[in-house]
């Protein structure tokens, strides 16, 4: 029974459908296939899945990222990353793994962040003797980072469901996504140092007078995640409060700091957040509503029987979630693989006596994983259109990404402390 939405879900995936409206069309089909619950019910699924407080977070923390962008302002932080590191050898491979890093701090969307950073990256790692599908892979792997550094989307649709702070989940994705960075960051110098790619050795970019202009330019930008970081911290606003703050900081870096983009521009950048906003409560209406139906076939109860006939003990349960995970991110968009297992999954590690926020950076950390995994691993699609690379290269490239992502995984999950350490010791729970 608990195949048939999925079967139906991968069918309509297959033909195009888009995500959100895939996840509602499998849910309703397979409460009326098989008689589970009235469908008078769903009306109200709908509109509860969407109404937690902390998810108007999410349309602030999209807008202030819209904004930061629409003025040119990731090329202020993409300098700085050039500045730091360029005169590694390959370093304007390194400089998109730090460029990455620095604007995920920004806005809170793995593919945002790929986006932007897609076209200057490729551009300048083709030139210093890239391979065009590495350097893809290694932005579309970089950018997927941006879920685990706050203010990431992930962690607030994660914190709603479980209601888990926000704050804590932030905390603890920062060494976690530092680890993830520098791991790429090594690989990417080593690599280059076994194939001879060029470094940039002009003192213009690199040197120390360099380094503090670019600094400098990009100072406002970068106080952004400290701006977040501190509300959370200080304990006097909530996820909400704070984002939409981050929203009126970032207009006012904007437009009055930089001058990167006037008042007439602002009208297009408020659109694309709601056309952002949008598609992503779509996804988490129609996930809530399959997992409720995965809810109605007894599936929390089919993974009690299996834990108890096996006698998993906390992490193996871990490492059997990231299996599922694993497979699911092959041909599931990431908010949808979020939201869909939340409900179910967690409340399970939670008696099991797992941590609510060391399970939430392990969800995020496979949903990371998803999106760099063929063959709908979204950032790979990001890339391949801002790029013109053709798919077929990016995903003969991506293996060694993924590898080492599932290594960190294996990691996160047998040292809890690297992702609670943090949270614990500045914001620790009452």
């Amino acid at each position: 029974m608990i195949a048939i939405p999925f079967g139906i879900l991968l069918v309509l995936i297959v033909i195009g459908m888009p995500i959100g409206f895939a996840l509602l069309v499998a849910a309703v089909a397979t409460l009326y296939t098989l008689g589970l619950a009235p469908i008078t019910f769903i009306p109200d699924v709908l509109e509860d899945s969407v109404q937690h407080f902390t998810l108007l977070a999410i349309p602030f923390f999209l807008l202030a990222a819209e904004l930061l962008s629409a003025g040119g302002l990731i090329d202020r932080i993409f300098d700085l990353a050039r500045a730091l590191v360029g005169r590694l050898r390959g370093g304007t491979g390194a400089a998109c793994v730090i460029a990455t890093g620095l604007f995920a701090g920004v806005q809170g969307s793995s593919a945002a962040d790929a986006a932007a950073i897609g076209k200057i990256g490729v551009t300048g790692m083709t030139k210093q003797g890239y391979r065009p599908g590495f350097a893809a892979a290694l932005i579309a792997a970089s950018g997927a980072t941006a879920i685990l550094i706050p203010p990431s989307i992930a962690m607030l649709i994660y914190a709603s469901m479980v209601n888990v702070s926000v704050g804590r989940m932030f905390f603890a994705g920062i060494v976690p996504g530092i680890l993830n960075l520098a791991a790429f960051l090594l690989y990417v110098v080593w690599r280059a140092d076994k194939l001879g790619w060029t470094r940039e050795d002009d003192p213009a970019f690199t040197g120390m007078k360099a380094k503090l202009t670019m600094a400098k330019r990009a100072f406002w930008v970068l106080m952004l995640p400290v701006f977040v970081l501190y509300g959370f911290y200080s304990g006097q606003l909530t996820a909400t409060e704070i984002s939409t703050a981050c929203a009126l900081y970032s207009a006012a870096v904007a437009l009055w700091l930089y001058g990167s983009i006037g008042y007439r521009d602002l009208w297009p950048v408020v659109t694309q957040t709601a056309r952002t906003t949008i598609n992503i409560f779509t996804i988490i209406a129609g996930a809530v509503l399959l997992s409720k139906v995965l809810t109605f076939l007894n599936a929390p109860q089919l993974i009690f029987g299996f834990i108890d006939r096996y006698h998993l003990s906390a992490w193996q349960f871990l490492f059997a979630v990231s299996g599922i995970m694993f497979i699911l991110g092959m041909f599931m968009e990431a908010v949808a693989l979020n939201v869909m297992t939340t409900p179910i999954l967690a409340p399970i590690a939670m008696n099991l006596g797992i941590d609510p926020v060391h399970y939430g950076i392990v969800l995020i950390f496979n949903i990371e994983i998803a999106l760099i995994t063929p063959p709908v691993g979204i950032n790979l699609f990001v890339l391949a259109g801002a790029t013109k690379i053709p798919l077929a290269k990016i995903f003969r490239e991506v293996l060694p990404f993924v590898t080492i992502l599932l290594l960190l995984l294996i990691l996160v999950i047998l040292i809890p402390q690297i992702s609670l350490w943090l949270p614990d010791l500045l914001l620790p729970a009452s």
